[in-house]
């Protein structure tokens, strides 16, 4: 569980905090407390694994391919869990 930016206990779970981004809020399970993601922090957070699914589709081995694509989806998801910090959101 990651800490509420507004009560600083732990009630926003992993899995919220994957598919938050600047336009999707998390609601605290303690205190009720929306936050969020700023934009150049989740920017930044997804280019890594942008790029080399970009880079992907300029690869003419499959095997290669399906690489770059797997590991951007894992750098995705990775990523922003663990360097995004979370704000309040009014």
């Amino acid at each position: 569980m990651f800490n509420c930016p507004h009560c600083e206990k732990p009630g926003i779970s992993p899995l919220r905090k994957v598919i938050l981004s600047p336009g999707l809020l998390a609601i605290c399970n303690f205190c009720g407390g929306s936050s969020s993601t700023r934009y150049p922090s989740w920017l930044t957070a997804m280019l890594p694994g942008s790029i080399l699914m970009v880079a992907a589709m300029f690869v003419d081995s499959d095997s290669v391919e399906w690489s770059l694509n797997i590991i951007g989806l894992i750098l995705m998801i990775i990523i922003p869990l663990i360097f995004a910090p979370l704000h309040k959101e009014d």
